[in-house]
């Protein structure tokens, strides 16, 4: 079980990192037979696509603290404090506020462009949403299963994350 809270938390940990880095960290481009590989820039986001990329931000901060949250609470439950109901305690406002992300990015508008992206972070807000509610439900029975589906739901989600960041804000691009 402890292995599953570590794993969670270190996945979670990586894709806030990701979403921290600096747009000036600039990677490293590939060397093939002494000329330089370019990586390519996608296509600058039409306003509707900046909109929209602008609205998310707002919420996919809150999200990626929520997610590191979720994994602390973990590792703290794991390495500190075996009580269940702190545990539920902290994991309830965070299963909450994914429930809720879900609901608002589902009624963002979106450009059609985008809807993919949209329904990716929809489903990775529900992704989240569900591994508080297993969770949850550990703190109340002690079943270890739930951790472990937990954490699959939670690595699941944080990689759908990262995917839909690649798209709106490449190299950690910010809208403003």
């Amino acid at each position: 079980m402890a292995g599953v809270v570590v794993a969670l938390a270190a996945t979670t940990g990586a894709a806030w990192l990701h979403e921290i880095r600096p747009r000036s960290v600039a990677e490293p481009t590939a060397q093939t037979s002494g000329a330089r590989a370019e990586k390519t820039q996608p296509p600058a986001l039409t306003a509707d696509e900046e909109r929209f990329a602008t609205e998310l931000w707002a919420l996919h901060r809150e999200a990626t603290r929520s997610a590191v949250a979720m994994s602390f609470a973990g590792i703290s439950y794991q390495t500190d404090d075996r009580d269940p109901r702190a545990f539920a305690r902290k994991i309830e406002p965070l299963a909450k506020f994914f429930h809720a992300a879900e609901t608002q990015v589902r009624t963002m508008n979106a450009p059609p462009s985008l809807s993919g992206t949209q329904a990716q972070y929809v489903g990775a807000m529900a992704l989240y949403a569900n591994a508080a509610a297993e969770i949850l439900k550990f703190t109340e029975d002690g079943d270890a299963q739930h951790l472990g589906e937990a954490h699959r739901m939670d690595v699941r989600a944080s990689e759908d994350m990262l995917r839909v960041g690649e798209v709106l804000w490449p190299g950690q691009y910010k809208p403003h």
